[in-house]
């Protein structure tokens, strides 16, 4: 049995989530900022051909939008999200393995399916996808994984009408190598891609020409995998379950500066709110706590930046005593008279909540917290996000992010369902 790759990839997910719901935002270029609107951060094709580079800052296109030649919408990642679940879902129903990479991502393992029937199976997949959640997606197929990310590429940018292609015989695996650029292979970076053109590397193929001894010199092993990869050695399985984090963090841009000490409370707090529930939803505990607060790099004003790391007695995924511990943190680092920009909660030394080791003074977690913090996951699924939080956390009025154009929580929240009149 030949092993064979699949990588669907929704094509400019974020425009294409607000797509689903915004009929005139169908007509027209569509950009998707980042936090506090920022800068772009997703294009649909027409904003692309109009030259609008990602990353660009808002107001260099303000005129692109003051002519409503151009549409745009502030980041929406609670209606992203589901979105994303439920194209990963519809993978899940539709292919024999799959391995959830990005939100806008998925391996699939294809080596069940017939050689003749790759590309046709590919196109039903993309068909499905598209009729049961309205994102279109580019389907790549190939010997190993990151051909099928080449395959992917190749599809976007060669095959959108069809999107979906096939790497089937060494003769199109050449060729597609060939029109790929080495710095857009996924895994070479900026910087190997400039020291690879420097050594007249310049496309894939000629990377895979290369001496082995070359590249067992200047790369470590996860280069060499890339290489045998290109070269169509399968050196990368499908991972079906996904890893736990070891570390999470939750930090935020304010939309405004903050400057009191009430403020930075609500917002630390509801940061540490967001990672004892990511704690949670992955079975996990954690050891230790740092929180960060910082004012604006850019600005001329006098800078200020300061943390803190705390320790926790028995390792916990309470949002009770994590914000306990962020309070107390705050307190000792705090100095009144700066303007904060930013800040952020960071839990780390995770581990399974079945291996929680006590110590001499108290042997296990704090059972009263860790039912409220239950009640509390419980509530929010049903009800909608943030349905009941701590009082500490506030009102958000004060640092929340700036989000001029949101669009509606339209699949996760029931004041914001579509209504049908």
């Amino acid at each position: 049995m030949n092993k064979w790759f699949g990588l669907a990839d929704c094509n400019n997910f974020y425009v294409s989530c607000e797509r689903i719901f915004s009929l005139s935002a169908r007509d027209i270029p569509v950009v998707v900022l980042s936090n506090n609107d920022g800068c772009v951060i997703s294009r649909s094709q027409e904003a692309k051909d109009m030259g609008i580079e990602m990353g660009v800052p808002l107001h260099k296109i303000s005129d692109y939008i003051h002519k409503k030649q151009l549409e745009y919408f502030s980041s929406n990642y609670a209606l992203y999200g589901d979105i994303s679940s439920r194209v990963m879902n519809c993978l899940n129903d539709l292919c024999p393995a799959v391995e959830v990479y990005s939100i806008d991502e998925a391996f699939l393992d294809l080596s069940i399916i017939p050689d003749e029937e790759l590309y046709d199976f590919g196109v039903e997949v993309k068909h499905k996808i598209g009729k049961w959640t309205k994102i279109p997606v580019s389907i790549g197929i190939a010997p190993t994984k990151s051909l099928a990310k080449v395959a992917n590429r190749y599809a976007k940018k060669y095959h959108k009408i069809e999107g979906v292609f096939v790497i089937d015989s060494k003769e199109v695996l050449e060729k597609v190598l060939t029109e790929t650029p080495i710095e857009s292979v996924w895994g070479i970076g900026r910087k190997h891609g400039k020291f690879l053109k420097n050594h007249n590397v310049n496309t894939a193929l000629e990377f895979t020409k290369l001496p082995e001894n070359f590249i067992r010199k200047h790369f470590s092993i996860v280069g060499l995998r890339l290489y045998r990869e290109l070269k169509g050695e399968s050196c990368l399985s499908l991972t079906e379950v996904t890893d736990k984090k070891k570390a999470i963090q939750y930090t935020r841009s304010f939309g405004r500066y903050v400057n009191t000490l009430q403020d930075l409370e609500e917002a630390l707090t509801t940061f540490a709110s967001k990672c004892a529930e990511k704690l949670r939803s992955q079975q996990s505990c954690t050891n230790a706590v740092s929180i960060y607060i910082r004012t604006n790099p850019f600005n001329k004003k006098a800078q200020f930046y300061n943390s803190i790391t705390l320790n926790f007695d028995i390792p916990t995924n309470s949002t009770m005593e994590i914000q306990q511990k962020v309070i107390w943190g705050l307190k000792q680092i705090f100095v009144q008279g700066y303007d904060y920009k930013k800040a952020g909660v960071c839990v780390t030394g995770l581990v399974p909540n079945d291996a929680i080791q006590g110590n001499l003074f108290r042997q296990e977690a704090d059972g009263k917290s860790q039912k409220i913090s239950k009640l509390m996951d419980l509530v929010n699924a049903k009800f909608g996000k943030d349905t009941i939080t701590f009082a500490v956390q506030g009102s958000k009025s004060n640092w929340q992010g700036n989000a001029g154009k949101i669009s509606p929580r339209y699949t996760t929240f029931w004041k914001d369902i579509p209504k049908v009149e």
